[in-house]
């Protein structure tokens, strides 16, 4: 069993976070999120259950059952009859100003849930966005169904927005969440009003350069397998400043996932999110997206699928999201690009005011 991040270390961490993020939020005008904040919170337990059932979020959760179909010619197995409904928890943020700009729905990453967006959304509420963050079918503290498809998650927000009476939303998505974005756009462009794309993930087509077929059987023992010190290591590749305030909140909530009774159903779930990004990228046609979109980009990411599996002549050219955003905002008609110098895959939470500058202007 893999040890928990130290207890000292992790109140030590706490309290000077706390303090910084309180200077930090003492100035005029819509606050940007703050570097100085805990990405996360630290679990309060040394096990956590796959719903993450008692971790705080940073607004109220609220929950809707969602008809969950996760059908491809790429899916290998059935999923049993149970999987059919599912839960979606999100969460509804009103605006501080009286006359509200519109709403912006947040999605997350795959290696991430609902609650590390917490200072873009007070930087939008300041700013007078309504701001919906939904944990997406297959993570946070939504149900863990044993397949995803892009095309279930487009219909759980379809159904979300119905919930809320939104006819269009801007859009923000991060890495997987950018992928299932574009998904939403191209599914539902009536609805979609705006676009950003934070590194978003499914700008190339990772299938390209594996040595072999990977299934969904590698994905979960790879998951399966991961000691802390591993999971430490993958989280931290996230970022070009290796702070252990961004990292360790997630490496502890992940290490505690794994000791719980259902870590199983969550790792199968996890693979799933794996085939899924494998199997549906964007690249074929985000370039025929006519939403207005704005790419955010940390010029020092190279995230990628299956480098493990991809052969090593292939490995230097994937993975770098800023070129392929900046190609695909040049196809676009209305698109643009900004790159976040030395940042990597969370500008949001690596470098927050350069994001959260670009943001706001972009949504008005």
């Amino acid at each position: 069993m893999v040890a928990m991040v130290n207890l000292d270390r992790r109140r030590a961490l706490s309290g000077a976070l706390a303090v910084g993020g309180l200077l930090a939020g003492c100035h005029g005008g819509p606050a940007a999120p703050s570097a100085a904040a805990p990405a996360v919170p630290w679990p309060g337990a040394d096990v956590l259950g796959i719903g993450l059932e008692g971790y705080p979020y940073p607004h109220p959760v609220r929950y809707l059952d969602v008809t969950h179909v996760a059908q491809a010619d790429w899916i290998d197995r059935p999923a049993p009859q149970w999987e059919q409904r599912a839960r979606l928890a999100y969460l509804d943020v009103a605006p501080e100003r009286a006359q509200p700009k519109g709403a912006v729905l947040l999605l997350h990453g795959k290696n991430f849930f609902a609650a590390y967006w917490a200072g873009v959304i007070d930087a939008l509420r300041g700013a007078g966005f309504r701001v919906v963050v939904p944990d997406l079918v297959g993570w946070g503290k939504s149900t863990k169904p044993s397949t995803l498809t892009a095309g279930a998650s487009v219909s759980h927000l379809r159904s979300l927005l119905d919930r809320l009476v939104l006819d269009s939303v801007a859009v923000v998505g991060h890495s997987t969440g950018g992928l299932i974005a574009m998904h939403l756009a191209r599914a539902l462009p009536e609805r979609v009003r705006a676009l950003v794309l934070e590194n978003p993930m499914g700008l190339e087509d990772y299938r390209i350069g594996l040595t072999r077929p990977v299934t969904r059987d590698d994905w979960a023992q790879d998951e399966r397998s991961m000691t802390e010190d591993q999971i430490r290591q993958y989280l931290a590749h996230y970022f070009v400043r290796k702070d252990s305030r961004l990292i360790d909140p997630f490496v502890a909530v992940r290490v505690a996932i794994g000791r719980g009774p259902e870590f199983e159903r969550w790792v199968q779930s996890s693979a799933a999110a794996t085939e899924m990004l494998l199997n549906e990228p964007a690249v074929g046609f985000v370039g025929a997206l006519r939403t207005r979109t704005l790419f955010v980009c940390g010029l020092s990411d190279r995230t990628y699928v299956g480098a493990k599996y991809t052969a090593p002549n292939d490995q230097a050219a994937k993975g770098n999201i800023a070129a392929l955003a900046r190609a695909c905002a040049a196809t676009m008609p209305e698109a643009r690009f900004v790159g976040v110098p030395d940042t990597g895959h969370v500008p949001h939470l690596e470098t927050p005011a350069a994001f959260g500058s670009a943001l706001l202007d972009f949504l008005g």
